[in-house]
């Protein structure tokens, strides 16, 4: 048995169907739509309400617990367990998750019901979280199906898109010229000579600074690169340093690639390896107590110096005083690799390959506006073709 009633207030007319549920202790729960069609159709296939396939019911905030604890002690189909870190932030997702007001167990879920937890995300939390918590629970709900208490994912195509209409074109990544990259590999010359103390520090940066400009690595990779995972003109990426110095597995199956390098490169990394430390797991960039290299204690230590020498700074005026901040991040250096690529006129396939990024679509997103020119210069091409032979 349900009714549907009419609500009108602040922010326009809705439409709320009551129905009769065990999952409520008041033995009713409430749908909210838009327009009375979408009310009415929800109304009509109340008597289609699923049942638990195991036959197990499951409160959605029990569903998080337990995605949460496979995360952390089993990992999720067949994966390995998540790194502490990763898991202080699902963490963090769960708890807003668990903060909605769900009024169905998971088995009885359906897509309206997450379209408004989605609605819900949006206006409570910032955009980013919001997409990552539904991202998230889509991931709850995937395994729970998977465990048998759930037939169907309500939460399959319902997503927060990242931008829209009015991002503005600075929002794109941003990439170093030719020139200001060749500035940054002399700098790390410079620097390696000053004198002593530089010398010994800029031993292990300047090839690490050379591996990152033409390998396209992200800095937890190469900052956990073992020197097994390097031949002559060959880096083999299977695992990374989170920002903790924890030592893991990459972040996915497809950061799992091995990259084709110049043996120039290589080299330098093995004249390198005399000097380097040694380290319990072999690193080839450790500290001197062969521990993973701080994300934090490089981006201070040797980054912003780096970009000071090659005058790449930023004046940044504070309350009191006047810093020079750098002009790019560390990662200016992957995107600097991904451009290159792409000036080449490799294609997107390609390109998500040497990146190592687990959807094609995260390298449209991000490097999308620089395959707008090499589209128009295809183009280009196909019109001088077709005026040669036609005229």
């Amino acid at each position: 048995m349900s009714d549907i009633r009419k609500r009108t207030g602040a922010k326009g007319t809705t439409y709320q169907v009551r129905y009769a549920s065990k999952a409520v202790k008041s033995g009713y729960a409430y749908a909210t739509f838009g327009t009375m069609k979408e009310a009415r159709a929800f109304s009509e296939n109340l008597g289609a309400i699923k049942e638990s396939p195991s036959g197990t019911k499951l409160d959605v905030e029990d569903a998080v617990d337990r995605w949460l604890a496979i995360c952390e002690k089993i990992g999720r189909d067949g994966r390995e367990t998540v790194e502490p870190k990763t898991l202080k932030e699902y963490t963090r997702r769960a708890k807003v998750m668990k903060g909605y007001d769900w009024t169905k167990q998971v088995h009885e879920l359906e897509q309206s019901d997450i379209v408004q937890f989605r609605t819900w995300l949006l206006e409570n939390v910032t955009r980013d979280l919001a997409r990552r918590t539904l991202s998230s629970l889509h991931s709850v709900l995937i395994e729970m199906k998977l465990q048998g208490l759930l037939k169907d994912d309500p939460a399959a195509g319902i997503t927060i898109r990242t931008g829209g209409r009015y991002e503005e074109e600075d929002a794109e990544v941003e990439i170093p010229s030719d020139q200001e990259v060749r500035d940054i590999l002399a700098a790390t010359e410079t620097l390696r000579s000053m004198n002593t103390f530089m010398a010994k520090c800029w031993a292990r940066y300047k090839p690490m600074i050379h591996l990152a400009a033409f390998s396209g690595m992200r800095p937890s990779e190469y900052r956990g690169l073992p020197w097994a995972n390097v031949a002559d003109g060959v880096i083999y990426v299977k695992q990374r340093a989170d920002k903790t110095g924890l030592i893991g597995p990459v972040k996915s199956k497809a950061g799992r690639r091995t990259l084709h390098i110049s043996r120039q490169i290589t080299d330098m990394i093995f004249e390198w390896r005399d000097d380097c430390p040694k380290s319990e797991n072999d690193l080839v960039f450790p500290t001197d107590t062969g521990k993973p290299i701080s994300l934090s204690n490089f981006a201070i230590n040797a980054w912003a110096p780096l970009l000071r020498e090659a005058g790449l700074s930023i004046p940044e005026k504070t309350a009191d005083k006047v810093i020079l901040r750098p002009k790019y991040t560390p990662y200016c250096l992957r995107h600097y690799q991904a451009s290159k690529l792409i000036e080449k006129s490799k294609d997107a396939k390609y390109i998500q390959t040497f990146m190592g990024h687990s959807d094609i679509k995260i390298t449209y997103n991000t490097y999308g506006h620089l395959m707008k020119d090499r589209e128009d210069r295809h183009k280009q091409t196909a019109e001088e073709i077709a005026f040669d032979l036609l005229g």
